[in-house]
């Protein structure tokens, strides 16, 4: 008898278990994101101060917020463009496991690595870690700045442009400018840039 009682309890608690599984999971498929957000974030005197004494040479700042439903995924890359064209992605990352955003920082930035090829390393703070690339550089002139100057609404498939490098061998740098967060206009003409964008898309199965 003792052991019959223990088992159902075992099945019921396990059916409690899988119930309460099933109503997370529901509603996680409602969550509400139709306000997924993306606005810089000032770092204080201190923080910046703190930030100098890591090594990296430019850096921006962003706070996010929002969530995800179950089939919906935030993809980050930067997108390298020589001449104007559209040439490959670096740093991609995809199947975001976080769902929740309150205030999650990321982050883009850009170190100069002393070596032969004057590379530079290229560092992405995503909301579930870091990622790194380094990427060759004969460029003699550069320009590194964000292109979203305040919060942006994250619309279905359609990418945001957060943070803009800018090289050229020539004497004269043009800049790049956005209207929130869209395809920087004066990219054309960019012998080199490098665009940290992040997308809300479908999850990748």
């Amino acid at each position: 008898m003792r052991n019959f009682i223990g088992c159902s309890l075992f099945i019921i608690f396990t059916l409690l278990l899988t119930g309460c599984a099933g109503v997370e999971k529901e509603k996680e498929k409602q969550l509400p994101n139709a306000n997924i957000t993306i606005e810089p974030y000032n770092m204080s005197e201190k923080e910046s101060l703190l930030i100098s004494k890591t090594g990296v040479d430019q850096i921006e700042f962003f706070k996010l917020k929002g969530n995800l439903k179950e089939d919906e995924d935030l993809q980050f890359a930067v997108e390298v463009y020589e001449n104007g064209k559209q040439k490959e992605e670096l740093l991609t990352t995809s199947n975001e496991p976080q769902r929740k955003f309150e205030d999650t920082i990321i982050s883009f930035g850009i170190s100069n690595i002393k070596d032969k090829d004057q590379s530079l390393k290229l560092i992405a703070g995503i909301p579930s870690g870091l990622v790194t690339a380094n990427y060759s550089n004969n460029m003699t002139s550069s320009s590194f700045s964000k292109i979203v100057g305040e919060k942006v609404t994250l619309e279905r498939n359609i990418p945001v442009y957060l943070v803009a490098w800018v090289g050229t061998t020539k004497n004269e740098l043009r800049s790049v400018g956005s209207e929130k967060g869209k395809l920087p206009e004066g990219i054309e003409e960019a012998e080199i840039a490098l665009l940290y964008r992040v997308i809300w898309t479908d999850n990748e199965k």
